[in-house]
């Protein structure tokens, strides 16, 4: 997306497309202090945890003051800003350089700081510290935010400058997200922003500005909130009595060790289930997999969500886990076929310097998205260090839950043990459907098979293209994988083998005589290569067995592996500049098939995950019942079971998709903002499928 232009003048930055400086340039500090921050003295001993808004992100000198008043302190801050045009973290880097007296805090933000990509951008920086950077035009924000804000930063550049971020339906759907005494901060002391304040259900008194500047407002909200639209996906359900001070999380695959991370962070006391001998023996139990998001065409839900979900899980991973766990060596998605071409292209038409992957047109064998943040994983181990420290319970399988008066969880299992919780969590993953049988939510399971070989292409980074390669680890390489909807077979099968190597036999073979290449049009070019033999004859000539398959005709011609530690090291510690170039992958002619993988991944029907609070089945049945003829009127407000959370259906992409679930039900847990945009909340719903049926009177 498009960067701010900033010139610093006697170190005050100036932004030249505006006509206006970032901040007071005398005492910036000093002014963000005496404006803004100050509305926390008014409130602090009110609160253990607040929520605030802010329209015009700028430099951040706002957030970096609030953040260092809240890092050493016993009260979380949840911090949610909105920039149209945001500085470029260079940019940031050097406005920084003046103020030492931020220097513990600005070196934290501009260490998290994201690419500049449209969307809602989850940073935790602090244990009881989050900023929810919202990049996007101001008034579409506002629509997409979902939370009650004890104070608003209103600090866009002048009113003459930036009529647009001051205006009357800004000032409204502000007000929208207000708690009831809500204070509004600003500079400003505008007449227009007076009424447009009043007129949005604020009352509005003018006190003495900050240094040269003679007045300023100040309002508060004593209006009401209007109804939202969509009220059966509205998140606030019946508030937690108390505050939780327990949790138990039935699942110990990425989805619930992820989700224990986070809520033992907050403080709370947590336990996972697992069914099983040991974590992460299911679909979380590869030996390698690969970090990266689904990329589809920039405007569909389901990519904005995975690209969300990427960005968080990168953020998450490279933070609190090891090189042991996963190593951030980026990653290659291949347009293979037409479909993916046709995504990078309009990617390419819409934001080709995203900052989160670049495309190439001209590499070998395909059209390709190199992801700077892409990764190779070792789910197993990541799933060990989440859970590292955090009491787990091993053979213990769920069977059902009750709910207890005051709000407390107990649950049950099939030894008959009974545990009791403030917070239950069901992440379960393959297993969903029986849980949910009686629910109204499509689900399957998906059995994938991975076929481990001697390492055989020797890859800096792993690429997924129709198969997916990752790069040796302790001697054993990865390809993958089969997907067979409702298929529950645990034994491997050689035929999947088979097609794992059919898969990826372009890279395994190497030579590409064939000459061809997909064009946007879907007509072919001769000016391109793929795979010398085609995939048919290639799966033809690999063998059933354990053994060696052989992939070329020259037979005579031994395997190059990559067994020597050093030399795998070596490969895959290479720059990002030289992973861009597919030149670096070696193809050998033999591949040797060590062993095989199974595992079983919960899909849902539309592809998004099923994430948030568990919804009241009989209650929607009932209430939303004549939904048909009564959708654009209003509504009651939706009903969940207390205290019941799920994140689960995560399918392929779960190492990323994992993360935004934990996040988002710690959001719901502490009543903080949501860390994506609420029309993508509403797609991750539970009770989705059961409204789009209501919604055509199908029920």
């Amino acid at each position: 997306m498009k960067s701010a232009r900033v010139v610093l003048k006697g170190g005050i930055p100036f932004n030249p497309e505006f006509d206006d400086i970032y901040f007071n340039a005398d005492d910036p500090i000093g002014q963000s202090e005496y404006v803004f921050n100050s509305v926390f003295d008014e409130i602090w001993e009110k609160k253990s945890e607040f929520n605030v808004l802010e329209a015009g992100f700028g430099a951040g000198l706002n957030f970096l003051c609030a953040f260092k008043r809240f890092k050493n302190s016993d009260k979380f801050l949840n911090f949610v800003s909105i920039e149209k045009t945001p500085i470029a973290k260079d940019d940031l880097a050097r406005i920084y350089a003046n103020f030492s007296e931020l220097a513990d805090v600005s070196g934290e933000l501009l260490g998290a700081y994201p690419p500049l990509i449209c969307g809602f951008h989850r940073l935790n920086l602090a244990p009881n510290v989050t900023l929810t950077l919202c990049f996007g035009d101001v008034a579409d924000v506002l629509d997409e935010l979902s939370f009650s804000a004890d104070a608003i930063f209103m600090d866009g550049f002048a009113p003459a400058k930036n009529e647009a971020m001051w205006s009357e339906l800004v000032c409204a759907k502000i007000a929208n997200l207000c708690a009831l005494g809500a204070s509004v901060c600003t500079y400003s002391a505008s007449g227009a922003l007076k009424r447009a304040l009043q007129n949005s259900g604020f009352e509005v008194n003018l006190l003495k500005g900050y240094g040269k500047k003679r007045e300023m407002l100040r309002a508060k909200f004593t209006g009401e909130r209007q109804a939202e639209g969509e009220i059966w996906f509205s998140r606030f359900g019946p508030a937690a009595t108390i505050a939780p001070k327990t949790a138990l999380v039935i699942g110990g695959g990425v989805a619930g060790c992820v989700c224990a991370f986070k809520l033992r962070q907050r403080g709370l006391d947590v336990t996972i289930a697992e069914k099983r001998s040991d974590i992460a023996l299911n679909g979380s139990g590869n030996h390698c997999g690969i970090l990266m998001p689904l990329i589809t065409k920039p405007s569909v839900n389901l990519g904005r969500m995975h690209m969300n979900a990427f960005l968080q899980a990168a953020r998450f991973y490279e933070r609190n886990l090891g090189a042991e766990e996963i190593e951030f060596c980026g990653a290659t998605d291949y347009a293979y076929e037409q479909k993916t071409l046709e995504r990078f292209y309009e990617w390419h038409e819409f934001d080709a310097d995203n900052g989160v992957f670049e495309l190439k047109f001209d590499n070998e064998p395909y059209a390709s998205a190199f992801i700077f943040k892409g990764a190779k994983a070792r789910p197993r181990k990541m799933c060990k260090g989440a859970s590292m420290g955090i009491k787990t319970l091993l053979n213990c399988e769920f069977t059902g839950f009750e709910t207890l008066e005051g709000g407390a969880v107990r649950a049950h299992f099939k030894d008959g043990q009974i545990i009791d919780a403030d917070v239950l969590v069901l992440a379960i993953g393959s297993e969903s459907m029986e849980l949910f049988a009686d629910y109204d939510i499509r689900l399957s399971s998906v059995r994938g098979q991975v076929t481990h070989i001697a390492p055989a292409v020797r890859t800096p980074a792993p690429f997924s293209a129709k198969g997916y390669v990752c790069p040796p680890a302790e001697g054993v390489q990865v390809i993958g994988a089969t997907y067979d909807r409702n298929l529950f077979l645990d034994e491997p099968r050689s035929s999947d083998d088979e097609k794992n190597l059919a898969d990826v036999a372009e890279f395994l073979d190497g030579k590409f005589a064939k000459s061809e290449r997909l064009n946007l049009s879907g007509m072919h070019d001769l000016n391109f290569v793929i795979s010398r033999d085609g995939d048919a004859e290639n799966a033809d000539r690999l063998e059933g067995n354990k053994g060696s398959v052989n992939l070329s005709k020259s037979v005579d011609l031994p395997a190059e592996t990559a067994d020597d530690p050093a030399q795998t090291n070596s490969a895959s510690n290479l720059t990002a500049s030289e992973n861009l170039s597919n030149d670096t992958i070696k193809t050998p002619q033999n591949v040797r098939i060590i062993s095989s993988k199974v595992g079983y991944r919960s899909y849902s029907g539309d592809r998004f995950p099923l994430i948030g609070r568990l919804y009241d089945e009989d209650f929607y049945k009932d209430t939303y019942k004549s939904l048909l003829w009564t959708k654009g009127k209003s509504n009651p407000h939706p009903k969940y079971v207390p205290n019941v959370y799920v994140s689960t259906a995560h399918g392929s992409r779960g190492l990323c998709t994992a993360v935004l679930g934990a996040e988002l039900i710690c959001d719901l847990v502490f009543d903080r903002p949501l860390c994506i945009e609420k029309s993508l909340f509403d797609e991750l719903h539970l009770a989705r499928f059961l409204v789009r049926k209501l919604k055509k009177g199908l029920k």
